[in-house]
């Protein structure tokens, strides 16, 4: 999940974007609050203090 959810936010989703996109691919849980706490522990686990922030980390990973 967390792998879909990193990709998702790279494409410029939103969270609740995201949300229906796991409806849509059956992925539990997928509701708003969801994605927004699952969100939060990426934050965490980056050291990201704002979604800008670890899309920054993200990249910067990828190279």
């Amino acid at each position: 999940m967390e792998k879909l959810l990193i990709k998702c936010l790279l494409q410029g989703m939103s969270q609740k974007e995201i949300a229906e996109k796991f409806q849509e691919l059956e992925i539990s849980p997928c509701s708003l609050s969801a994605v927004e706490k699952a969100i939060k522990c990426i934050k965490a686990k980056y050291g990201a203090k704002t979604m800008f922030h670890l899309g920054v980390k993200i990249a910067r990973r990828k190279k």
